[in-house]
């Protein structure tokens, strides 16, 4: 009776591993090159497809600047809050530039628009550094910065 048990654990385990590294190499391919591993696995997520990759990190690249221009919000007003503010709106723009380039079955126009966005993000950076100041948003310039390298890489996969 004890060994049936044995035997019944034994086949739970062997499929619950099967079970598990069967998704675990489903999606992994997308992101074996990526400039942020973290990043895209969390952009990625179960997608096999690149151009639906694209799509999800234009989506939540557009989300997450939304959220960052709401902290950009609560900060005292100074110039460069009001750049950052002024550089997400544009990047915002660009990502759903990128979206409509990879509908149009451009998908390198799709790779220069969030490159774009990602300068973009980088501005406001240097607009604290050059001044002097501390940038209070830097985590959030950052996060944006890995996605718009992140759906950049994903858009060179787009055959």
């Amino acid at each position: 009776m004890v060994f049936k048990d044995y035997t019944f654990f034994s086949y739970v385990f062997l499929a619950t591993t099967v079970i598990l590294l069967t998704f675990h190499a489903h999606g992994a391919g997308l992101c074996d090159k990526s400039p942020n591993k973290q990043v895209c696995d969390s952009i990625v997520y179960t997608r096999t497809d690149a151009r639906d990759a694209v799509v999800a990190a234009c989506h939540k690249l557009v989300s997450q600047t939304k959220v960052a221009k709401v902290l950009a919000k609560q900060q005292p007003n100074s110039t460069e809050i009001y750049k950052c503010i002024t550089n997400f709106d544009g990047s915002i723009v660009f990502a759903r530039d990128a979206l409509n380039s990879l509908n149009a079955g451009e998908p390198l126009s799709s790779n220069a628009y969030l490159l774009a966005a990602r300068a973009n993000y980088k501005l406001c950076d240097d607009e604290f550094k050059n001044s002097g100041k501390t940038n209070p948003i830097a985590k959030s310039t950052k996060l944006l910065q890995d996605m718009a390298s992140v759906g950049a890489y994903l858009s060179t996969l787009v055959k």
